[in-house]
């Protein structure tokens, strides 16, 4: 029996000027479902969900859900807020939060949007029934709260928060301010946002990106409990084997237009990568050998018992020692959270170190400018507020580094024949989408945003490159390309540091393979093709089998 479609998209379109970012979609997501949405970066993916989710309006085409009451209505989200009251509820790629206040409050700020809200200028039919009723659509926990319904006793908010992560698992601090956390947690935050305003359609865009292989299989169980309770989900990722995993059916968009739908397993994931492209890919492969660690005159990066404080004064890198060479590719796995970002920010000079030292090919650089002018090229964790500038053009991101300013600098002036000659060089080279370097940053897709950050900083050829989730976001050729650029570094005698939740990534590139969890660095090289160690010691376990091996 076909199941009933509670979200249907006709004919959708929508422009940006000349840019046609959704070219005439047709969609239908099915009550208890979990549809995968494959495509490149730039093939329109998260503008269809910002049109779903009343972030853009539709050029042409139209948008119709159906409500828990059964009555279809045409959905004309104005606002994030006309959507969540039409049980609609978006996890973004680029977090949604309030920075300075607490997880609890950006919890209970988005519950508020909900009260009172009434489904304005909404046709509605049933069985043929114009003319619906108005249903409130509230989760059943705001329902119960003493009101006006925006006025959150600070302990409610608490309580609540402690409640819907107990129930989907999702462990975070409800008293801890947003900025503190690790984009992983912010994660989880967006995640219970969208849980909390009790949706039945749940858009997730990249969620697992951040997340350990035992976290993603509790996620997954998650997303099975609520497809068992009827809810449906759009899921948007890059990963193939958790797609061919968790969905039930697959569309994939190019460029705008839909080229596939299908059942999951129809295709396989190379096949679906095809789809995707409109042509084979091939993984790239790490040949040759890394150097011996013993080589120390050959290293690049020198870490001794460093420790580094967080945001909120506690300790997030301890007594970590560690070196990286020329030649090779040093990976560091780990759940988000662990001290990763802290490392890497201490090492640029971003942070100050508590105690230890930090010395780049034998020098002991202080501060940021010190540490550039020392080769040191860095791919930070968050694209949006350490990688660029959003409201700035493509072209100024591009060449927003000391190195690429003084390259196109005669006498501290700016030769712009030159800055539009290396601009549209890299734009190229790195195929950033659209190719147009005077629009602003913002105004491109997450993937292409990080672009911009791999093509300043790989194309300098840096001495030593620090990337930290250097592909979270991008699509499979996208990926492909940075791989390839990682590696390209390496053989050509370079060090490269790369901090990555992404397993795969981190066993697929490193030549000596290290996992940080609670602050401490552990090697585990020699447990790269045991995915359950690795992923024990991800979440701060070790095997009985194993333990007494690790090297910290």
């Amino acid at each position: 029996m076909e199941k009933e479609n509670i979200l249907e998209l006709r004919k959708v379109t929508k422009t940006f000027g000349d840019l046609v970012a959704v070219d005439s979609v047709d969609f239908t997501l099915q009550a208890g479902e979990i549809h995968a949405i494959l495509g490149e970066n730039g093939a329109g993916k998260s503008t269809l969900m910002n049109l779903i989710y009343g972030l853009y309006q539709p050029s042409a085409g139209r948008i119709y859900v159906t409500d828990r009451e059964g009555w279809r209505r045409r959905l004309q989200a104005k606002s994030p807020r006309d959507a969540i009251v039409s049980g609609i509820g978006m996890v973004h790629q680029h977090f949604m939060l309030v920075e300075n206040l607490t997880v609890a409050e950006n919890i209970a700020l988005s519950l508020g949007q909900l009260k009172g809200k009434q489904k304005d200028g909404m046709e509605g039919w049933k069985d043929g029934k114009m003319d619906a009723p108005q249903s409130s659509n509230l989760p059943r926990f705001l329902s119960s709260l003493p009101f006006p319904a925006f006025w959150f006793k600070r302990e409610d908010a608490i309580r609540m928060t402690e409640e819907l992560s107990e129930q989907f698992g999702l462990a975070v601090d409800p008293s801890a301010l947003v900025r503190t956390l690790s984009v992983g947690l912010k994660q989880r935050v967006e995640i219970l946002k969208a849980l909390a305003v009790d949706a039945r359609i749940l858009i997730l865009d990249e969620p697992t990106a951040v997340l350990s292989p035992q976290e993603v299989e509790g996620f997954f169980t998650i997303l099975r409990k609520l497809q068992a309770d009827g809810r449906a989900i759009i899921f948007i990722s890059h990963k193939m084997k958790e797609v061919l995993n968790i969905s039930d059916r697959i569309t994939v968009l190019r460029r705008g237009k839909k080229v596939y739908l299908g059942p999951t397993g129809e295709l396989t994931a190379r096949e679906l990568a095809r789809e995707m492209i409109g042509e084979e890919i091939n993984e790239v492969e790490r040949s040759g050998d890394a150097p011996l660690e013993n080589e120390t005159s050959d290293s690049v990066l020198q870490l001794s018992y460093l420790t580094v404080r967080g945001s909120r004064d506690e300790i997030a890198v301890s007594d970590v020692s560690m070196a990286t060479h020329r030649g090779e590719i040093v990976g560091i796995a780990g759940v988000d959270g662990n001290g990763q970002r802290e490392l890497a920010e201490a090492i640029m000079g971003l942070r100050h170190s508590e105690s230890g030292t930090i010395s780049i090919l034998d020098t002991d650089p202080k501060g940021t400018k010190a540490v550039r002018q020392h080769g040191v090229g860095y791919i930070p964790e968050d694209r949006q507020t350490t990688g660029v500038i959003a409201s700035f053009s493509v072209t100024e991101n591009l060449v927003l580094n000391v190195t690429h300013l003084k390259n196109i600098a005669h006498w501290n002036v700016l030769n712009q024949k030159r800055k539009r000659n290396t601009t549209e060089q890299l734009i190229a080279d790195y195929d950033i989408r659209p190719p147009i370097g005077g629009i602003p940053a913002a105004a491109l897709s997450g993937g292409n945003q990080q672009k911009i950050v791999l093509a300043r900083e790989i194309s300098l050829q840096p001495e030593l490159l620090i990337a930290v989730n250097p592909t979270r976001g991008l699509d499979v050729n996208a990926a492909r390309y940075v791989h390839e650029n990682l590696l390209a570094q390496r053989n050509q005698s370079k060090s490269v540091l790369l901090i990555s939740t992404e397993l795969d990534e981190v066993l697929l590139l490193s030549d000596r393979l290290f996992v940080m969890s609670r602050g401490k660095l552990i090697e585990a090289t020699a447990q790269r093709n045991d995915i359950a160690a690795l992923g024990l010691l991800m979440t701060g376990e070790t095997h009985k089998d194993f333990g007494d091996s690790l090297k910290t």
